[in-house]
Order: C-alpha cells, then structure tokens, then sequence
C-alpha cells in the first residue's frame, strides 16, 4: 500500500508511516544515524537525493527497523544533531539548492525518532556536485585507511524499489516527463495570456463579456479558472461554464492512464467550480459541479486496464472527500449529506452504489489502500493543498483543516449507517480512527446537541443515529488503537453524547469491548 506523502512531520503521521510494516520507495527505514561520522552522512545524503527524484518525494524514518518497528539505538547526542538548520548545512555540500525539506523528533514506545520529510525536487532531480567520499579501514593501503564512495559528482540518484540507485536510461526518461508535466500549468497561464492577446484585450473579470464560450476551459491555469467561474456565475452567464463542465466529462473519457497528472487538472478544476459554489452559495452550481464528478466516476475504464479505472474512482473519491471537508467547515450540512449520499449506475455498481464506499473498497481490495484503515484522508488533505477553492477559508496546513476531513469521514458514517437505502452503502470504515482522538469528537458533539445537523443527515433518526454513533465508536476504536487515535466516547465521557446514547440508543448495542451500552 502506496505511502502518502504530505508536509507533515506530526506523531500521527509518523505513527501511520511507521504501521505501513516496511519500506517502500517512498519510505526509508534507518535503526541509526549519526551525522558526526562522514560515512553515516554521505549515506543520509544518498537517500534524500534519491527521494528528490520521486514524483512526491519521500520520508525517512531514523530509529526504526526495516519493518518499522522503533527500536533503542538513537541518543540524545545523535538527536542533537537532527535539527533543519544542521541537516541542510550537511546536504548543501553535496547537492544544490533549492530543495525543501522538514524534520522532526518524536518519543514512540520509549524510542526516540527522527522523522524527515523530503519534498519532490522542483527541477526533477539533482545532481551530486561533490563525491560523497569517505574513510574506511584498509590494511593494506597508505595509513591503514582507504577511500570509499556512496556517490560520485555528477550522478543522479533514484529510488528503485526501496533501494537508492544512480539513474538508468528509463529513469531518465521518466524524469524528463515529469518535468514537463510540472511545466504545464505554467504554459496554461501562458494560453490564458495568448487567449487576451487574440482578442487584444487582458484577461480580467470585467472584460468578459469579450471572450466566445470555448474560453472557458478546464484547460487554463487555476487562477484564470477560477476567475473566470466567479464571474460568470456572477454575471448569470452559464453556458461557458455548463459547456466546460460537460467537456471535462467527454475529455475525461479519453486521458490515458500514462497522463495522471492531466487527469488530476481536469479534477482540479471541477473541484473549484464546486468549492466555489459551496463558498459564495451557489447551490446549483455545487449540485452540476457534483455531478460532474459523479458522471466520471461512472465511465468504464480503458479496455485491458481495470487497475487504472480503480486508481481513477479513488482519485475522485478524495476529491469528494475535500469537497465534503469544505461543507463541514461552511457547516453546509445538507453539502455534507449531498457529497456522502452520491449514487452510481451502472452494472458494476450492483453492491457499493455509493461512490464514496465503491471507490475506497475497490482501492482497497486493489491494495492500493491499507483495507483496515485506509488514508483517504492524507490523500484528499493533500487535493486541498494543491486547489487553492478548497482552502480560500482558512490555511491548507492548520490543525481545522485536518479535522474538518476526520470529521466529514465521521458524518459519511452517520449517513451510510443511519440510511443504507438512501445513501447506497451498506457498510462503513472509520477512516477517521488513525487521527487522534480530539480532531473528530467535536462533530459527534455537534451532532447530538444540533438538531439541524441530525435531520439534514439522517432525517432526525434518533435511533439509527444511535445506532451507527455506537457502531463507528466500536469500529474506531478497533482500527485506532494501533495508532494511538480514536480513544472512543468512553475516554472523554462526554456529557452529552452520553445522554443521547443513554436516551436513544439500543440497550444491547456493542461496545469496542464486547460489552454492552446500557441504558
């Protein structure tokens, strides 16, 4: 199961990365390091170059073994020198700026930890400007000592596997296509300004009434999109719009598999018509946006290629997820319920008919996802980084934002429980439980003390909202307790909550132990 890579250096994700039970390209395990010694340097640098090289980049973990399990072997003098500032002094030695990077130290099982997050290089790769040389024992050379390399100045490092490797001709290659496809927003903004020049005119939002209806494309750069789709819906214009949601549908059909990143755009962009119309209250307009994705949600697949259809339903899928986090911070309930309670047609819907559900359980079963607990939510938290729509309210990287992602998981919950018929699932995983506890309780609160919230998601069932709040509690705490997440109702002994499990909920219903609610 694919890491996700994030900016985030949190225990909570370092508890996820270290529970994936091995490495992975993305991921590195290391039992030490000590960057005082030459070797244990040239050593880290290697991979972290090779890490650059990756699509997203990479995490290594110091003070874990290969399997992830932390073990004793750092000290606090080795901690000392895990630091930003210490650490890149060392790289810039050997590779050239820029480059971004994070590091952080965290205490798990009483083993200390160094956690570092190595974002993708902006220009694809770097190459090693130094040798990363240094001495060894050698009996029969000059001193006792002898030379040894790691890298040679002008290589390139990739990962391969979970191996750091210099570059074959392949990896070249796809470097090189990397490369350009992180170039083509910036040529989309160059065709928004070509697209000005042929009509002599720049393009702003009150000379809009210049442009000819296929102007409005998914294809422009995200700021001149999103522009564009305030002011016509401003200015009640809605045939660009409409035609440019119905063309990301027909273009959708036909992006290969080998273009995930033209594909991820043309998400990208129906996304912010719906965050947009989420945010200036544009109820129509979220409905279309929503239905957009639906209807490519329903596309076959290219023929021979079923593992790309699922990689293609579980990208939408987190992009609903970002939506639906956006609605519970608007506190847009009836958005929340519209988001989780989408429906798809067609023969291989026959069970999962909810998009949420079939998108995540088929990843799963493709073992693109952890089956018991699958990071859905990095993945959508990442989409919200990437489309600024979805983050206009509030900072991408602030605590809010990831609990408003938990605590929309937690309301699908409600929905999927409390209504199967309705929403088309009859079933739930608590995506929600990896993440501590505090991030997604306040909307179970929120949820017995707002009879607004009830209705608009389960038509104020009290009971089946009862239900399900003890069957997640259950399933949370059983898919949390590894990662030291959801701690269930009992831990905070929550008033409220507990008077309305008291009042409302079967007096036989499970608890995560085995034991009874009682009434």
């Amino acid at each position: 199961m694919a890491v996700v890579v994030e900016p985030v250096l949190t225990e909570e994700k370092l508890r996820s990365l270290l529970h994936t039970g091995g490495e992975q390209t993305e991921l590195d395990f290391k039992r030490s390091s000590d960057l005082s010694l030459t070797y244990d340097v040239v050593a880290l640098v290697k991979d972290v170059a090779a890490m650059l090289s990756n699509e997203f980049g990479g995490y290594i973990i110091i003070g874990a073994a290969d399997d992830g399990t932390p073990v004793p072997d750092l000290t606090a003098r080795h901690l000392e020198l895990f630091d930003e500032s210490r650490l890149r002094s060392k790289l810039v030695k050997y590779l050239p700026e820029p480059f971004k990077f994070g590091v952080a130290r965290h205490t798990i099982d009483g083993c200390p930890l160094v956690l570092i997050y190595i974002a993708a290089s902006p220009r694809g790769f770097h190459v090693f400007t130094r040798n990363g040389e240094y001495e060894i024992d050698g009996p029969q050379a000059k001193g006792g000592k002898r030379k040894g390399f790691e890298f040679r100045r002008g290589e390139v490092f990739v990962r391969r596997g979970t191996s750091s490797v210099v570059w074959e001709p392949a990896d070249r290659e796809r470097l090189v296509a990397a490369i350009v496809e992180r170039h083509k927003e910036q040529w989309r903004s160059e065709y928004r300004d070509e697209l000005a020049a042929m009509i002599n005119l720049r393009l702003a939002a009150h000379n809009l009434q210049q442009l000819p209806a296929a102007a409005m494309t998914w294809r422009l750069d995200a700021d001149a999109f999103d522009e564009l789709t305030l002011e016509l819906i401003r200015r009640g214009d809605h045939i660009p719009l409409r035609r440019a949601l119905l063309q990301a549908t027909t273009d959708a059909a036909h992006i290969e598999a080998s273009e995930p990143n033209e594909l991820d755009t043309l998400l990208h962009r129906i996304t912010s018509v719906a965050a947009l119309a989420l945010i200036y209250q544009q109820h129509a307009w979220f409905i279309e946006a929503l239905q957009t994705l639906v209807r490519i949600f329903q596309q076959p697949g290219q023929p021979g290629q079923p593992l790309a259809a699922i990689q293609r339903r579980l990208l939408i899928a987190t992009h609903a997820y970002a939506i639906g986090a956006l609605a519970v911070r608007a506190r847009n309930w009836a958005a929340v319920r519209h988001v989780a309670d989408r429906q798809v047609r067609g023969l291989e819907f026959d069970y999962y008919k909810n998009w949420l559900r079939h998108g995540i359980v088929n990843a799963a079963r493709a073992e693109l996802l952890d089956d018991s607990n699958a990071d859905v939510i990095g993945r959508a938290h990442n989409i919200i980084r990437n489309v600024a729509a979805l983050h206009a309210d509030i900072p991408t990287d602030i605590g809010e934002v990831l609990d408003s992602l938990c605590q929309f998981d937690a309301l699908t919950g409600i929905v999927f429980l409390a209504d199967p018929t309705g929403s088309g699932s009859p079933s739930y995983a608590p995506n929600f439980a990896r993440y501590n506890h505090h991030r997604t309780e306040p909307i179970f609160v929120e949820l017995v003390t707002n009879p607004t919230l009830r209705e608009a998601l389960a038509g104020s069932d009290d009971g089946g909202i009862a239900r399900a709040m003890m069957e997640i509690d259950a399933m949370a705490r059983r898919a949390g307790f590894r990662y030291d997440g959801w701690e269930g109702f009992d831990y905070t002994s929550n008033q409220a909550v507990a008077a309305y499990l008291k009042r409302h909920g079967p007096a036989d219903a499970p608890k995560a132990d085995g034991t009874a609610h009682l009434r």
